[in-house]
């Protein structure tokens, strides 16, 4: 008799089944928690991927093309440059990078249609001032992929022109990526809805807040009436104002050059608390 025959000899049969049974639970419950640390390090792999699939575009646009070439993943669009212009001389400067968005779908068409008419009426502009001979002048245009919340692609298409002062303008395009739709501000919200005055007070809010704080911050709100800018006073925001939805799901609120304020504070944004936007979206 074997020692392990002898060793079950000296347990009553139906022990012998319990610790057996018991033996085989433990290998299974080993087995799935196995299983499950592996299933854990998988996810935790492909969300590190994707991260960097969102933030490496947005650190450099050198970056952004290069990842290009890359296949897209679920719901990402692909970004490429589809022309380039660049001109310098002891005068006149241009560095333009014009993007386009692969996709089929009709809101990435209507998108790449007005991102080429801009680009394009600034090239003309630029090439007209130099065959002129006349002055000075720089342009630039550029783009960036935005984090966004996961439902949401957007693009920032960024134009610069400088003929002895400088002027920048900023145009975000934004695609609902579960029906791919470009988004317009009221999309946001239910028809009808009253979406402008909540968020134009909030914005009123934060720019007093952001003056106090800050003596070098200047908005044109709450101005005296002999003010050289009492007509340019921000009283609410466009239907169609620009914005995008950053990755923490916040409605952000974007203002050109001279919008809201004096043209040295560039171009503005705000992110709207969502106590503002949740009791209407």
């Amino acid at each position: 008799m074997t020692e392990k025959e002898k060793d079950d000899a000296r347990v009553p049969g139906n022990c012998l089944d319990m610790v057996k049974e018991a033996i085989g639970r433990a290998k299974e419950e080993k087995l799935h928690a196995k299983r499950a640390r592996r299933r854990t390090m998988i996810r935790m792999v492909s969300v590190s991927f994707i991260g960097l699939m969102v933030i490496l575009p947005n650190v450099s646009m050198d970056v952004a093309q290069a990842m290009s070439s890359l296949p897209v993943l679920g719901s990402f669009f692909d970004v490429i440059t589809i022309r380039d212009y660049h001109y310098m001389d002891d005068r006149f400067s241009a560095d333009v990078d014009i993007p386009e968005i692969k996709s089929d779908s009709e809101a990435a068409g209507s998108i790449n249609g007005k991102i080429s008419a801009i680009a394009e009426e600034w090239v003309r502009e630029f090439e007209s001032a130099k065959a002129d001979e006349c002055g000075r002048a720089e342009i630039k245009v550029g783009y960036e992929i935005l984090s966004t919340a996961p439902e949401y692609f957007t693009l920032k298409l960024m134009t610069y022109q400088g003929a002895g002062s400088g002027f920048q303008q900023n145009h975000y395009y934004t695609i609902r990526i579960s029906d791919e739709k470009e988004m317009a501000l009221s999309d946001l919200f239910p028809e009808n809805a009253d979406f402008i005055t909540p968020i134009s007070e909030n914005i009123k809010e934060q720019m007093r807040q952001q003056v106090k704080e800050d003596a070098g911050k200047c908005y044109w709100v709450d101005l005296e009436d002999d003010d050289p800018a009492k007509g340019f006073e921000f009283s609410e925001i466009e239907k169609d104002q620009q914005f995008y939805i950053n990755e923490n799901g916040q409605l952000v609120v974007t203002f050109n050059e001279g919008d809201v304020a004096p043209m040295y504070m560039g171009c503005v944004q705000f992110t709207i608390p969502e106590q503002v936007t949740d009791g209407i979206r």
